[in-house]
């Protein structure tokens, strides 16, 4: 168990054995580097998605939080001697994920823009288009799966198979979600945006399914009854839900989480990393009071 009231701005790593640092002592780490490291930081935005992947030369971000988190994702990305940014992916247009993107776009150099084939409503994802054009760019529209490199990593990016709204049916630009898995050596690293069950079963249904360490929990960690056959079939490692203080994950979704073993972490509760090696992950998150 972690006790975090013994902890203080402190760093909570964990091998892929289990095993726990907590200030003095050790990290059981299973097998040496192989590769160049792959860093992924989950922001801690509030009930909001800012995730940026990072290799030695290469970065891609999926998601950029609400209006406000702009600032913040480019100043971490500043921080990290980053000046430019790959793969720009924004999950679907929802303002808790394209809301800073239009602040990324217009500080740093972005080379790609990746978004799931259908028009959003909100101010923010018009903010976003205007900056685009502004900046001379195109977001490419996914209308099928996609791979490429991420300097040592594969990425595999997976839209729905139609954003198509049916007569009747209200918009929900949540199971449009694009699902992102990224391979570093053995490590699968799974980032669901927000999926809800509809999206969750089709891409159970037709997309690369597969065992993966780590999960960035869908939609917050708000529970539905597609998460069992989810997490049963992925079975992460580790798990990070994108949430707040104000807005937790559902608690049904993180016993269901621990129900198959997977060490859980919340945003809520500070920034988080994750490091591959290739071979293991190691889990850190920034704890604050």
């Amino acid at each position: 168990m972690i006790k975090k009231n013994k902890i203080t701005a402190a760093m909570i790593l964990l091998g892929l054995t289990g095993g726990i640092l907590t200030g003095a002592g050790g990290c059981i780490v299973k097998g040496a580097a192989e590769t160049e490291p792959l860093k992924v930081t989950l922001l801690k935005v509030g009930k909001a998605d800012a995730i940026a992947i990072q290799t030695e030369k290469n970065t891609m971000v999926i998601d950029t939080g609400e209006e406000e988190d702009g600032e913040e994702l480019v100043f971490y990305l500043k921080n990290q001697g980053i000046t430019q940014v790959d793969t720009l992916l924004i999950t679907h247009f929802d303002q808790d994920h394209v809301g800073g993107a239009d602040t990324l776009i217009e500080s740093m150099d972005v080379e790609r823009v990746l978004v799931p084939d259908y028009e959003g409503t909100s101010t923010e994802y018009q903010d976003f288009m205007i900056t685009l054009e502004e900046k001379g760019m195109t977001a490419e529209r996914l209308k099928k799966a996609e791979e490429f490199e991420l300097g040592s990593a594969k990425v595999l990016v997976e839209p729905p198979v139609s954003c198509e709204i049916k007569n009747g049916e209200a918009e929900v630009d949540n199971n449009f979600s694009i699902i992102t898995t990224v391979t570093h050596g053995k490590n699968r690293l799974l980032f669901t945006g927000d999926a809800e069950k509809q999206r969750i079963r089709q891409w159970m249904k037709e997309g690369n399914v597969s065992p993966c360490d780590f999960l960035k929990v869908p939609h917050h960690g708000v529970y539905n009854t597609a998460l069992q056959e989810l997490f049963e079939t992925v079975a992460p490692e580790y798990a990070v839900i994108c949430s707040s203080n104000k807005n937790p994950a559902d608690p049904q979704t993180i016993e269901l989480l621990k129900k198959y073993n997977t060490h859980v972490f919340q945003t809520k509760d500070g920034n988080i990393t994750v490091i591959s090696d290739g071979t293991s992950l190691e889990m850190k998150q920034d704890l604050e009071h």
